[in-house]
């Protein structure tokens, strides 16, 4: 039996992390290929079954320990098949630079061996974690490890604090008035921008609508797609739709049906608690 059980951050972590979810798939279940379409969480992968066929960018990059940026595109496709057991943590754009200290742009684009860049500290994490049975206690190792990040956490920079803002706002903002905020001009604030994040506000702002839009279906299934692209600020339903395939490579609907459960429920709903939940699919 296939199972996702996802959950909240505890308080002190919830400026950085979002939320924690873990797949198992059974013995007697089908082989399948779900599609990663843009998004903008930093996210840390840990396996401790067969390794998932994880494609990025046309190559192969399955490893036990794997840590993403955002991605400005689609960026490729993960292979589940029985014996799969994956553990994620979604942090916020910039949660897992703002507590490990590197920058944004180090992950924009990227899915690397996270051992690698952080050394035996996430290996010893990994075998800790592989060694308990549940989720819960799973959560509770990582959660321990992140909390010793928090006393190396400096205050945030004018570009993470805009990064943040445009992220909770979906992308609904002027991007000069970001500058404006930060007492930067337009130029000097995009140029800082790209340099900081590597990407452009404006795709992130793109990319921030193109989520948000997403996760509100995933959300209420029974919205209409009408009523979501007005909610969001889009034109018309044909815009939202031009967004989805250069961002989904597919229509809203097919773009949905492709990911399946790569965006776990704690993630996209905010009514969940902070208590783990499941959800099993047959």
């Amino acid at each position: 039996m296939h199972c996702v059980l996802s959950a909240r951050p505890r308080q002190e972590l919830a400026p950085f992390v979002r939320a924690y979810a873990q797949r198992t798939v059974g013995p007697a279940d089908r082989s399948w290929t779900q599609s990663v379409p843009a998004q903008l969480e930093q996210i840390l992968n840990l396996e401790f079954g067969l390794l998932p066929g994880i494609r990025h960018r046309h190559r192969d990059v399955s490893q036990d320990t794997l840590i993403g940026g955002a991605q400005a595109e689609f960026s490729g496709t993960l292979g589940l098949r029985p014996g799969v057991e994956s553990f994620a943590a979604f942090f916020w754009p910039c949660g897992w630079s703002q507590l490990f200290n590197i920058p944004v742009r180090e992950t924009t684009n990227h899915f690397d061996d996270a051992a690698a860049l952080h050394g035996a500290a996430i290996r010893e994490v990994w075998n800790r974690m592989g060694e308990e049975p549940t989720f819960e206690k799973r959560v509770a190792i990582l959660e321990a490890f992140l909390m010793s990040r928090l006393s190396h956490v400096r205050a945030p920079g004018k570009i993470n604090i805009a990064i943040q803002y445009l992220f909770e706002s979906h992308g609904a903002v002027k991007i000069p008035k970001l500058g404006r905020q930060g007492a930067l001009s337009l130029r000097q604030f995009e140029r800082l921008f790209r340099s900081e994040v590597g990407m452009s506000a404006k795709a992130f702002a793109r990319i921030a609508r193109f989520q948000a839009t997403m996760d509100a279906k995933l959300a209420n299934p029974t919205r209409t797609w009408l009523d979501i692209a007005h909610c969001f600020g889009y034109y018309d339903q044909m815009h939202m739709v031009h967004d989805f395939e250069q961002l989904g490579r597919n229509t809203p609907t097919q773009v949905l049906a492709q990911i399946g459960d790569v965006r776990p429920s704690a993630l996209i709903s905010r009514e969940n608690s902070e208590t783990s939940e499941s959800r099993r699919v047959s």
